[in-house]
């Protein structure tokens, strides 16, 4: 299994938690559809749904598997977390169920029913907690083991070509706004279209983006620390710094001493998840995957997500389909002239159509 580093045992120190969970709260609203879509939290009656639990080493992870009404063994699915505190997803597992497809929502780790804490691992571990409810999944007679798959959305999207990756028990991906780039330009590109809401010019957004670039590589690499640490020093001057210093990680007014510098550069964050290249992933994903995007999309850069996965699939990935839909936003919501409207009806479907078309769907 990898990931066995002591890092993943330490404490966090409360500079790196504080800066790491206000990280992945900045997504934390994009991985449950459900907030927003779901009628009502009842079940309907064409599913069943059961409470199970299963375990990733000694971490007890608890969900709920919704199974359709029919007899089995079914195809299946997994549901992998965004980031942030997030529960069980029932609406997609419910979704699943009703197109005859078994699904598994649990508790992400340290949320909910599920023990441990998400916030001491990096989020590419999270990619082994679906794997053990896979292997969980395999146990069931109701279950067909060969028809087992992935579903994610934001940062599950990242997970699922990882967990296909790492092991041949997945027989399908479907990635939801996963993005095609690393962790830290897709945070750049968020950071960037937060100061262009808040009316700075676009070369004050491009020179801020140059900064916190700047700034967050040396803190990985540990590489021009001198030259970030006085390029920082001046941009305080500049007109667009208060804009920056109030986003939310607040990152450039905590390095303020050598100290600060170094604190933050021991986070996980950048030290192992900001550098998270999906590419070489990509690459080896032998199954078939949907990727599916919201060209209204302000959280990930969607073109670039395309452009890296269609590099991918023009090689040797047939199996790859990618889907953007016009007018959807982060979690595939209509984006109206009111605000965020429903869930696009388009993005069901053509998940059903390509369900139906890899046979995973009853005859």
């Amino acid at each position: 299994m990898p990931h066995g580093r002591s890092i993943l045992n330490r404490v966090l120190s409360g500079w790196e938690t504080n800066y790491m969970r206000r990280l992945a709260c900045l997504l934390a609203f994009a991985a449950c559809v459900a907030c927003s879509a779901a009628p009502s939290n009842s079940s309907p009656k064409s599913v069943r749904e059961v409470p199970v639990h299963f375990f990733n080493r000694d971490v007890r992870l608890a969900g709920t598997l919704v199974l359709p009404a029919a007899p089995g063994p079914h195809a299946a699915v997994v549901l992998l977390h965004g980031s942030g505190p997030q529960k069980r997803d029932l609406f997609m597992a419910r979704w699943f169920a009703e197109q005859g497809i078994a699904a598994l929502a649990y508790d992400k780790r340290g949320v909910g029913e599920s023990a441990g804490d998400f916030n001491q691992v990096p989020f590419m571990f999270l990619a082994d907690d679906g794997l053990a409810a896979i292997s969980f999944l395999h146990t069931r007679t109701d279950i067909d083991r060969h028809k087992i798959g992935v579903w994610g959305l934001s940062q599950g999207g990242w997970l699922g070509p990882l967990a296909a990756a790492r092991s041949s028990d997945v027989a399908f991906v479907i990635s939801v706004s996963g993005p095609g780039v690393s962790p830290g330009d897709q945070m750049i590109f968020y950071y960037a279209n937060e100061l262009r809401s808040r009316g700075l010019s676009e070369g004050d957004v491009q020179e801020a983006s140059r900064l916190r670039h700047e700034v967050w590589w040396c803190l990985h690499s540990g590489e021009g620390i001198d030259q970030a640490k006085a390029d920082l020093d001046r941009s305080r001057n500049a007109p667009w710094y208060n804009q920056v210093k109030d986003q939310q990680d607040s990152l450039f007014e905590r390095l303020q001493t050598p100290a600060d510098w170094e604190k933050a550069r021991s986070s996980l964050w950048f030290q192992k998840e900001m550098v998270y290249d999906p590419v070489p992933i990509l690459q080896r994903v032998a199954v078939p995957a949907l990727f599916m995007f919201g060209a209204e999309d302000r959280l990930v850069p969607v073109k670039d997500s395309v452009d890296a996965i269609k590099g991918v699939s023009a090689a040797d990935k047939e199996g790859f389909t990618i889907v953007v839909f016009p007018h959807a936003d982060h979690t595939l919501h209509l984006v109206t002239a009111e605000g965020r409207g429903a869930l696009s009806p388009e993005y069901l479907q053509q998940m059903h159509e390509w369900l139906a078309r890899h046979r995973l769907l009853p005859k």
